[in-house]
């Protein structure tokens, strides 16, 4: 495949559309969220905890990194770690979606939905099974797989908009 000039600038601008289009994205899933939350705190996992762990603070204890650092906003505390690790999420998978798109233009298929449902898919039904994140699928009650699949769906399309919106913008190109 050739990469031309224009290609490979698209690529650049794509990188940083992914950084902008990858903060909208955790907002968007967080505000998902409320609605629709992912986990109930009365489904203990392991069974013996009292307690269910989220996967961002699991990650991090499996890092050896902090999980207790705050901020402060409003006078109300909230868990900077978790959000770092949130957050850096959603900028690495849109940085690699909007990138990728710059090639494969079938990634943005139904604005971006398959690709958060593949997302869905490898994250919470392979890896992190795997990786002991979270419990056997067996085990994770169906609204728990509803609230991911379709926050992970509405997460991507958000990307897809803003991955969309501003590449045009930039480039005057209609896609």
């Amino acid at each position: 495949m050739k990469v031309d000039n224009l290609t490979q600038k698209h690529v650049v601008l794509s990188f940083f559309i992914g950084i902008l289009a990858g903060v909208f994205g955790a907002i968007v899933k967080w505000g998902w969220e409320v609605p629709f939350p992912p986990r109930n705190p009365n489904f203990p996992w392991p069974l013996d905890s009292l307690e269910r762990t989220t996967p961002p603070k699991i990650f991090l204890e499996q890092l050896g990194l902090p999980t207790d650092l705050t901020y402060v906003f409003s006078g109300v505390e909230l868990p900077l770690s978790i959000f770092i690790v949130h957050i850096g999420f959603s900028v690495v998978f849109a940085i690699a979606y909007c990138m990728i798109a710059e090639y494969y233009p079938r990634i943005k298929m139904w604005q971006g939905a398959v690709f958060g449902f593949f997302v869905y898919l490898f994250a919470h039904v392979i890896v992190m099974p795997l990786i002991a994140e979270v419990p056997p699928l067996s085990q994770i009650p169906l609204d728990e797989h509803i609230s991911e699949l379709f926050g992970h769906i509405v997460w991507l399309w958000s990307i897809e908009i803003v991955r969309r919106d501003i590449r045009n913008r930039i480039t005057r190109e209609i896609e």
